[in-house]
């Protein structure tokens, strides 16, 4: 069983997936190509920028057993096409991502970001800085 991890820079993929590996010795470190680990599936950054990289993203889902939207509260610009989420067959969970701290405003933008992309609900709002992210293993 593994998950996608979409998310803009920034917006926490390493950390949840050295967490969902299990990976304490040696945390995975940011490469420009997909990498595929036991549990999880790690799409950069830059396919998400690059319209013609999204077809890549969408065939991804043949691999992996659910996806996890990542958004950042510090993101200022749009970071998924309109509906994006709509394309996936498997089931893609929302995660607004911040470290300590957020302003209400942040938050909101975030989730309204993730919603456009076509998610029905944001299912976390994850606090990154923390080393329990238990909160997510409920979908394994």
């Amino acid at each position: 069983m593994r998950v996608l991890l979409v998310g803009p820079r920034n917006s926490g993929k390493m950390k949840l997936a050295n967490y969902l590996e299990g990976t304490t010795a040696a945390p995975f470190k940011k490469v420009a190509s997909i990498v595929y680990h036991k549990r999880t599936i790690i799409v950069p950054d830059s396919y998400l920028e690059s319209p013609w990289m999204h077809k890549h993203v969408i065939a991804l889902q043949q691999s992996a057993s659910c996806g996890f939207f990542l958004q950042p509260v510090t993101a200022r610009h749009r970071s998924y096409p309109p509906n994006f989420a709509k394309a996936f067959r498997i089931p893609i969970y929302g995660i607004v991502t911040f470290e300590k701290t957020y302003t209400q405003e942040a938050l909101q933008q975030a989730r309204e970001q993730l919603l456009a992309c076509g998610l029905e609900k944001i299912d976390w709002t994850l606090d990154l800085a923390k080393e329990d992210l238990s909160q997510i293993e409920q979908y394994f």
